[in-house]
């Protein structure tokens, strides 16, 4: 059988053979290219969600986010994902940005906890000691959604206390995290709640 195919295609030129095996991979490449544009969606598009509420359809509002600004203490920062790494108990950081947890829930009108961190420095986050009950955050997403957050207490956890990136809370809240302490020993913890989003 192995003869008979090989005698019958080595009658076929080359030349030919080339193109047949050339629009054989570019139709594969067309055909599954339709499957994942049917079967997968944009992350912009993720930006609604319809969720039940109290028995009516609400549409989730949500994004990544990608800018901060308190104008009361002239913050304005660009925000990055990043991460914790558990193995070394370090942090994605920088001197000029602060960072969104990528494990916590993105900025949404719906529930849940999203957790933005950065450097007790100028430039970053050393602006929130003078951080006082009902300031405003706001934080602009990728998808062009400002949402908008009143600050209302804070909280002191250990600097391998992770906990604070599991929780869930039924309405939506902003966590700003920064070290603190001597020797930067502790980590405070800023609540906000939800005040509003500019759709």
């Amino acid at each position: 059988m192995y003869q008979l195919i090989k005698s019958m295609t080595s009658r076929i030129p080359l030349m030919v053979r080339s193109l047949g095996m050339y629009a054989l991979v570019i139709g594969v490449i067309i055909v599954g290219q339709l499957i994942s544009q049917f079967t997968t969606r944009p992350v912009a598009a993720m930006a609604y969600r319809p969720v039940v509420m109290s028995g009516q359809v609400h549409t989730v509002i949500q994004g990544a986010p990608i800018r901060l600004t308190i104008e009361r203490l002239g913050m304005k920062l660009p925000v990055n994902t990043g991460s914790y790494d558990s193995n070394t108990g370090s942090w994605t950081l920088s001197d000029s940005a602060a960072f969104f947890a990528s494990n916590t829930d993105q900025p949404n009108d719906y529930k849940g906890s999203t957790l933005i961190y950065g450097h007790n420095r100028v430039g970053v986050f050393a602006p929130l000691s003078g951080l006082a009950v009902g300031d405003v955050a706001k934080v602009v997403t990728d998808n062009g959604h400002t949402f908008s957050y009143s600050y209302s207490h804070d909280a002191l956890v250990k600097p391998n206390d992770t906990t604070i990136m599991n929780e869930h809370p039924d309405k939506p809240q902003l966590i700003l995290m920064t070290c603190d302490g001597i020797w930067s020993t502790a980590r405070r913890a800023m609540y906000f709640s939800l005040a509003g989003v500019d759709a």
